[in-house]
């Protein structure tokens, strides 16, 4: 009888654990009944937003900004590059090894360029001196030197 008992009671255990629902659940949901969406209110300073990528740069395309091109309002041709008027000196780093000059454009956008690079197409940097910075001009064939002064506070 004791075994009987024993067994029985081991039976309803075993129905109780498996049968039971889960922990957390507090009512049970019966197969044709949804359960009840959460009650979640916007604050009601907030309106509706919307997002548009229009006019905006995609974020994963390469950015290079030695070949920065730029188009002319008047004529609708696209430039490429900067001219010398546009920029300003701002100053020399150095790096180790490299030196770059730091301009600025007409915007205050800042750029870099080092010995060799070209700011459009016919005008490069030469070389760095200790108060100038020497940048080389294509002219029909002849090649001109124009040397810029370093500002100084």
């Amino acid at each position: 009888m004791d075994r009987l008992r024993n067994s029985a009671i081991a039976a309803l255990l075993f129905c109780s654990i498996v049968l039971a629902p889960p922990a957390g659940h507090a009512e049970q949901n019966t197969p044709g009944k949804k359960p009840a969406p959460p009650n979640i209110e916007a604050p009601s300073n907030i309106g509706d937003f919307t997002y548009t990528s229009q006019d905006r740069r995609d974020p994963f395309e390469e950015v290079h900004l030695l070949k920065m091109s730029k188009k002319n309002p008047g004529t609708g041709v696209e430039k490429s590059g900067y001219e010398l008027e546009e920029l300003k000196l701002v100053g020399v780093v150095k790096t180790g090894a490299v030196t770059f000059a730091v301009m600025e454009d007409t915007q205050g956008k800042g750029m870099m360029f080092k010995r060799g690079d070209f700011i459009n197409s016919n005008m490069w940097l030469i070389d760095f001196l200790e108060d100038k910075v020497v940048f080389g001009y294509k002219l029909r064939g002849d090649i001109r030197k124009i040397a810029v002064d370093l500002p100084r506070k």
